[in-house]
């Protein structure tokens, strides 16, 4: 078998069966329903979702899935992010996962991608060696987590009385406007198509993503937007080869007028009540190793690292 035998070509429904097989033989269990979205997305929203197959004599023979990025985290670029790979055993050390990985550079390369990322846990070295061969390196972010069940009791008073003071409610499109606001205010940059297409996200399709609002309750001192703060995660069913339901909090801000008033705490502790009742197991964020802040607020609401490493690899 050599690399000119393989054939590379999009992942389609009719494959479904044969990738979920395939995965188990990592994962452990059968991930049908994340696969199954996955490839109903790609059909969807064709640049979006990379899905590819290698396929020798018929049989397929390893899978690549990515998505596609662009101001989730802070950022200004758009990105590809790695979430499924997978060569079967049989195929393994003869080139498979190298075909698969150079066809999609180029597919990110012609969406305009300019970094393909991944997060991989440390105790897969068989996987991190690939990414090492592959280009791949250590990110300069911080992988932070809490299980929605990890909040100690008196953590989990304190916060509630925070967020007992401010009022709170899941986010309406009027919204819009307020939240570029913040996030301009913020960060000095205008992120307004991000903020269109996740704000649409939110409200149309259900399951991808839960966001909430802090309500203003004093119109003459909350002069910047009509709210004071919001958070944004997204449902995330398998991804990086999770067998559990995890939550990806990729967008938050607070009026810095208000920043005093735990408001930030108080959406992250509503945000963790509401993704609980989803039957939702964790929450994920990634964070700029210098952000000292960010990582500093997060600590004080329980995030922990995670037995996770942030990978990047740079696309020219």
């Amino acid at each position: 078998m050599t690399e000119n035998n393989v054939k590379v070509r999009a992942l389609s429904p009719d494959d479904l069966e044969a990738v979920v097989a395939l995965d188990q033989q990592f994962s452990g269990a059968p991930r049908q329903d994340f696969f199954s979205k996955r490839l109903k997305a790609q059909q969807q929203n064709p640049n979006t979702f990379i899905s590819l197959s290698a396929e020798f004599e018929g049989n397929i023979a390893g899978f690549v899935s990515c998505q596609m990025l662009e101001g989730e985290f802070g950022g200004t670029a758009p990105i590809a992010v790695l979430d499924a790979i997978g060569v079967d055993r049989e195929y393994q050390r003869r080139g498979v996962g190298n075909t698969l990985f150079t066809r999609l550079i180029d597919e990110v390369r012609q969406l305009g991608g300019s970094e393909l990322q991944s997060v991989v846990k440390w105790d897969q070295p068989d996987l991190l060696r690939f990414f090492s061969d592959a280009g791949f390196e250590l990110a300069n972010r911080n992988v932070l987590e809490l299980a929605t069940d990890a909040m100690t009791e008196s953590e989990a008073e304190e916060i509630d009385l925070s967020r007992d003071r401010i009022p709170m409610r899941s986010l309406t499109e009027q919204d819009l406007n307020s939240i570029i606001r913040i996030d301009r205010h913020i960060t000095d940059s205008d992120r307004t198509a991000y903020y269109q297409r996740t704000v649409s996200q939110a409200l149309n399709e259900s399951g991808i993503r839960v966001s909430l609002v802090a309500e203003k309750d004093d119109p003459v001192k909350d002069k910047l937007a009509d709210i004071r703060g919001f958070i944004m995660a997204r449902v995330d069913n398998g991804g990086f080869g999770l067998t559990c339901s995890e939550a990806v909090i990729d967008t938050i801000g607070v009026d810095p007028s208000a920043r005093d008033n735990n408001i930030g705490q108080a959406l992250v502790s509503q945000l963790v009540t509401n993704l609980k009742a989803l039957h939702v197991e964790s929450i994920r964020t990634e964070v700029p190793w210098d952000n000292f802040n960010l990582n500093g607020f997060l600590q004080q609401c329980g995030f922990r690292p995670a037995q996770r490493l942030a990978l990047t690899c740079p696309i020219h």
